[in-house]
């Protein structure tokens, strides 16, 4: 029976991703997360667990190499940015250790990662879905409030808020954090909307499942969502998937405004909405092992109309 490491199984990501593979019933799967195990519920589901570092240290790399020898790895799902990022760079020395890895390319992580390189880039090969962002305090001083912060590298919306004038954005960033820290860009609303992508370099296949989210946490996820498909969002995805090179599974936001799509980032990893793909007839998860073994993906029809929505549950652990 393979081995399967997945990490973070804290999240709903995770917990999506464990989900899919054990209904299979054909992984040994191997679950790891920051915290100990009577903390985190989704360890009930795997078939071993193991507390790990943080996964953004200069450490983690050693640490998860040569854990992935010692247990003899055969598949490693990663869902938090930093830690896909750094697993990507690395991953001929995981594929040397016989451990392939579920994760978009390097290439495309990297760009997608950081917020304000990744904006430059849009405004550049996709102007019609750019956010206008500015790159110091004097450069946003006389633009149109109110604005937007966010982290250059954040996860989870931490950090991120409306400012309303020029003397709360001198308060809330300092003129060596503004546009290399914390990236500053034009404040804009409307309807959350976020699509699951997919795209087999080697095949040339790809396909998208698109979800309008009808309530949202505090954390960014949408808890209520809705399955649609809009040919002019298709065109979009599909244009940034191929200039970016995608060969993965990803997540891309945007805001859903009057004056069409404005893209907010894109997530170099699985969505915290994964389970919404998988249960709308596109299985991201089990797609990402078959491009990460090189071979052609599987794609469902997508249940266009569905309404999905999650809740929490409680479970003892002990």
């Amino acid at each position: 029976m393979k081995k399967v490491l997945v990490t973070a199984i804290g999240t709903a990501t995770a917990t999506a991703v464990i989900r899919e593979l054990k209904k299979t019933g054909g992984y040994y799967i191997i679950g790891a997360d920051i915290n100990p195990q009577n903390q985190i519920a989704t360890s009930l589901d795997v078939d071993e667990f193991h507390q790990f570092p943080y996964s953004t240290g200069d450490d983690y790399i050693p640490f998860a190499l040569n854990f992935c020898k010692e247990n003899q790895v055969d598949y490693y799902y990663a869902v938090i940015d930093k830690e896909v990022v750094n697993l990507a760079k690395n991953r001929e020395r995981f594929m040397e250790a016989g451990t392939k890895l579920c994760v978009p390319n390097y290439k495309f992580a990297e760009k997608c990662h950081y917020k304000d390189v990744f904006g430059k880039w849009v405004a550049e090969n996709v102007p019609q879905v750019a956010v206008r962002q500015y790159d110091s305090l004097e450069d946003a001083e006389n633009a149109e409030y109110p604005l937007f912060i966010k982290p250059v590298e954040g996860v989870a919306s931490t950090g991120c808020r409306k400012i309303s004038g020029f003397d709360e954005l001198k308060t809330s960033v300092s003129a060596e954090e503004a546009g290399k820290i914390i990236l500053i860009q034009d404040f804009v609303s409307g309807t959350n909307v976020t699509v699951d992508c997919i795209r087999n370099s080697l095949t040339g296949q790809k396909i998208q499942i698109q979800r309008r989210e009808l309530l949202r946490n505090s954390n960014g996820c949408g808890i209520a969502v809705e399955i649609f498909s809009n040919p002019v969002l298709e065109e979009i995805c599909n244009t940034l998937m191929e200039k970016l090179d995608l060969n993965g599974v990803v997540n891309m936001e945007f805001f859903e405004t009057e004056n069409g799509y404005r893209i907010i980032e894109i997530n170099p990893r699985f969505s915290a909405g994964t389970i919404y793909s998988c249960m709308s007839g596109v299985n991201t998860v089990l797609n990402a092992m078959k491009i990460a073994d090189g071979e052609p993906c599987e794609f469902g029809e997508i249940a266009v109309g569905a309404h999905f929505a999650e809740r929490y549950e409680a479970y003892r652990m002990d």
